[in-house]
């Protein structure tokens, strides 16, 4: 499974469907990833050859890229974390973002600090949760989702199928924002965070993710 995102617990968050961590599922897994990297470095080459890319001629750049445009094209996400920020790293200015707001970020999602209006992912630890019960009750359009699914956006740079990552019935007409424009993706130094009635319960995560994937795909 995808163990980047753990409770205090040792619990993978990522193991949306409730599967054992037996080593039954390593070897799926392992050809799950194969699959993924072999359809980056496919892109990859695309890209890195085409004439669009001609300021963009490093890897990592066309690797940040790549990973920017996917879930910031059309429908754009707007995502509300539950449950996943530790309690210590809410209601703080700070110039290190936790890693799991930082991973939807790169993918080019808007993170925002509450339910509002646009919101079209609750990306969540357990069902439950005021602020999916706000999303459902307010927002019937917004998916309620496991860390799972935006991790594995993450790794496999593609904006992958909310199914079956999905907690409780999938919205019949889905949030559709207005795209994001350019000048949207501009960093900002707003308060991400708000807190609420939910425990956390994230683990510290290695903040050098994007390095860690370039390894894996360069085989280094």
């Amino acid at each position: 499974g995808y163990a980047d995102v753990n409770n205090s617990s040792g619990q993978d968050l990522s193991e949306s469907d409730g599967r054992k961590q037996d080593g039954k599922n390593d070897g799926k897994d392992d050809d799950q990833m194969l699959l993924w990297t072999a359809d980056i470095l496919r892109r990859l080459h695309e890209r890195y050859y085409s004439t669009s890319a001609s300021v963009e001629k490093s890897v990592p750049d066309l690797l940040r890229s790549m990973r920017r445009e996917t879930l910031r094209r059309h429908p754009s996400a707007k995502v509300v974390m539950s449950g996943l920020i530790p309690i210590h790293k809410q209601n703080k200015q700070s110039n290190i973002r936790p890693p799991i707001v930082r991973y939807a970020e790169e993918l080019g999602a808007e993170v925002l600090s509450d339910v509002a209006q646009g919101v079209t992912h609750v990306v969540a630890a357990r069902d439950g949760s005021s602020k999916i019960h706000r999303a459902r009750k307010e927002y019937p359009g917004c998916y309620i989702v496991h860390a799972a699914w935006l991790m594995e956006c993450y790794w496999s740079i593609t904006r992958r199928d909310e199914k079956s990552h999905h907690m409780g019935p999938l919205p019949k007409q889905p949030t559709q924002p207005l795209p994001v424009p350019p000048s949207a993706t501009a960093k900002k130094d707003v308060l991400l965070l708000e807190s609420d009635d939910e425990e956390s319960d994230v683990d510290e995560m290695d903040d050098d993710f994007d390095a860690e994937l370039e390894r894996d795909m360069m085989g280094l």
